[in-house]
């Protein structure tokens, strides 16, 4: 069977869905999205059972459709922030969103179907229920919406070997498994590491009761400073705190201890050199809570872990059945290279604005819909990867900064920012009347055009120290 579509989505997860949901709400095209698991969402779907997004509720997801309601949590890690949204909140609003595009009639979305590349007669797709092969003809351009598809602990393939007889469980398994261990070995430096040891703790089990692997240590964003509506002014703040220290620094570890010293960066441990920038947030009180965690191990990544050690890089440490491991070293977001976004016939969606995925898909469609001219398309929208390491936090935020002023020469373009829920600054003209806000505002514009410069010549080289 061939089916006739003018774009081919591949991948029904939350760029794919913010895509199709832009584009048709620019423009008449017939989208078809697959995917090849049995419903949509992407890697929410094998989400653990306490996570929750990292930002706001507030500007993630689709343009059409708010996520939550805009609460400030009153209680919690969380307290004094706009709301957070569970796993299963999640999967519930990407469901509704699939329905809604459905219902638009523009839409197909056709779950447990895998994409297999070029087929005779266009895109090869296989129904993963009856097995039966389709060509799917896009009669405008495929858009490859899995470029960066993350790595998530559920299905990720463990980097160490693991004995019979030792007590290893993924992450997602940790609430199940809790109750029948007397200590815990978390493994991981990122994200998923700490929110397993957040998890912990607000359950109850005492900090020493917690050893912590942690490979690398890593430099987390304060959540103060991703807050949006009413509280976009901290937003502003942040951005004019980067600014402001990117314009002054020497190299990069003076530039990290500006960020430190602002408050806008922190790690748990202080005296600790740090290397990884993965774009994570921590509040006050979940900082405050995982510096409570005193037994770290900082040996190098695990090798093997038997009934009673664990073997690492750099040596050994002791273990026991009493022990549970936890792992929580799946990579997170792809390190997939920079390509060209809009290219002949495809569209491969990458991040333009540094750490906001669903605007960045929902800005491409947008862009589609309204250019002609792929060069132009792509002047607009240059790809931007996920940072990794203190000298991407360099390249990230210059190429946003570059970016986002040549979006200032395109009234189209800004008229659909200021109104898109999915633009964490969106509500930033509605609070220029605030002193703060104006000065960070004044802030920013005074130091991004030294920041940018700076940033050229700043050494790629890590340097020691708080690297």
């Amino acid at each position: 069977m061939t089916i006739e579509t003018d774009y081919l989505v591949i991948g029904a997860g939350a760029s794919g869905l913010a895509f199709a949901d832009s584009l048709i709400a620019e423009t008449d095209a017939e989208v078809t999205l697959i995917d090849r698991q049995e419903s949509p969402g992407g890697h929410w779907l094998h989400a653990y059972p306490f996570l929750r997004l990292h930002s706001p509720s507030a500007y993630y997801g689709v343009n059409s459709l708010p996520l939550g309601q805009d609460r400030i949590d009153g209680s919690g890690y969380n307290e004094g922030f706009y709301e957070r949204a569970t796993g299963e909140e999640v999967r519930d609003y990407f469901g509704r969103v699939a329905s809604k595009l459905e219902g638009t009639g523009q839409v197909r979305v056709l779950t447990a179907h895998e994409h297999l590349g070029d087929g005779p007669d266009g895109e090869r797709v296989r129904d993963l229920g009856t097995g039966d092969l389709h060509d799917v003809v896009a009669r405008r351009k495929v858009v490859d919406a899995r470029y960066l598809e993350a790595s998530v602990p559920a299905t990720h393939a463990r980097p160490f070997e693991v004995e019979p007889d030792a007590r290893v469980v993924p992450v997602n398994d940790l609430p199940a498994a809790a109750g029948s261990a007397s200590s815990f070995t978390v493994l991981g430096s990122g994200k998923t590491s700490a929110d397993a040891c957040s998890w912990l703790l607000e359950n109850d089990v005492e900090p020493d009761r917690i050893r912590w692997v942690r490979p690398r240590e890593m430099w987390f964003d304060d959540r103060t400073y991703f807050q949006p509506l009413d509280q976009v002014g901290n937003i502003m703040a942040g951005l004019a705190a980067d600014t402001e220290a990117a314009a002054s620094a020497t190299d990069l570890t003076d530039l990290f201890d500006r960020l430190e010293e602002s408050g806008r960066l922190n790690r748990i441990d202080r005296s600790a050199p740090a290397t990884m920038y993965r774009g994570t947030m921590l509040s006050a009180g979940e900082l405050e809570a995982l510096r409570q965690i005193d037994d770290v191990i900082r040996l190098g990544h695990v090798d093997r872990i038997e009934r009673d050690r664990v073997v690492l890089t750099h040596g050994e440490i002791p273990t026991g059945a009493e022990v549970l491991h936890v792992d929580c070293t799946a990579l997170g977001l792809a390190d997939a290279p920079a390509r060209p976004i809009f290219e002949p016939g495809r569209i491969v969606v990458q991040s333009v604005r540094h750490n906001s995925p669903t605007f960045n898909a929902a800005l491409l469609g947008f862009v589609e819909a309204h250019w002609d001219d792929d060069s132009e398309k792509n002047r607009l929208c240059p790809p931007n990867p996920y940072a990794s390491t203190t000298a991407d936090w360099t390249r990230m935020m210059s190429r946003t900064w570059q970016t986002e002023q040549d979006w200032l020469g395109e009234p189209e373009l800004m008229g659909w920012m200021s109104q898109s829920r999915l633009n964490l600054l969106g509500a930033l003209p509605d609070h220029l009347g605030e002193e703060r806000t104006q000065s960070a505002v004044q802030s920013y514009l005074a130091h991004v055009g030294p920041a940018l410069e700076r940033l050229e010549r700043l050494p790629d080289a890590t340097p020691p120290g708080n690297t």
